[in-house]
């Protein structure tokens, strides 16, 4: 009879540790895909606001989840991976700095009537100038350190 109550516990032993694995196991799946899910829901929620914020802006934003080259917020001066770009005038700004942005900094005209000679006036923008940059107008280097400075 021992050696059978040996067995059993043996067997109760070796049972319940298949279910606690199985327990932590479907615990180390189940997490992830529903903290993905939620993540998931929250960006196509950010998303359809962004879009409707983008719609009424006098900016012509675009979002990006990364931007591919150094990128500084012109509110804030803080280094940014991802957030909202102007292509018309070249504003950046992280979600946070957006609005404050959108209210502060004047977009470009695109077509902005020209001066009497026949040139038109330049409308200067602060930061993200590419490093090594030379200027245009006096052939000096911009854009001579990694962070928010000189004009575009």
């Amino acid at each position: 009879m021992s050696s059978m109550d040996g067995d059993e516990q043996h067997g109760d032993r070796g049972s319940r540790e298949e279910w606690t694995l199985l327990f932590w196991t479907s615990l180390a799946v189940i997490i992830p895909v529903v903290i993905t899910l939620w993540c998931s829901t929250q960006r196509s929620k950010r998303k359809i606001h962004m879009k409707e914020f983008f719609r009424k802006s006098k900016h012509g934003w675009h979002y990006t989840d990364l931007f591919n080259k150094p990128t500084y917020c012109c509110v804030c001066a803080q280094h940014i991976l991802h957030g909202a770009f102007c292509d018309c005038c070249g504003v950046c700004a992280d979600e946070q700095c957006l609005r404050r942005a959108d209210r502060s900094l004047v977009c470009k005209e695109i077509m902005a009537p020209p001066r009497p000679n026949g040139t038109s006036e330049h409308h200067w923008v602060r930061g993200n100038v590419p490093l090594a940059s030379y200027c245009l107008v006096c052939e000096q280097q911009c854009g001579t350190q990694p962070k928010l400075c000189d004009f575009r």
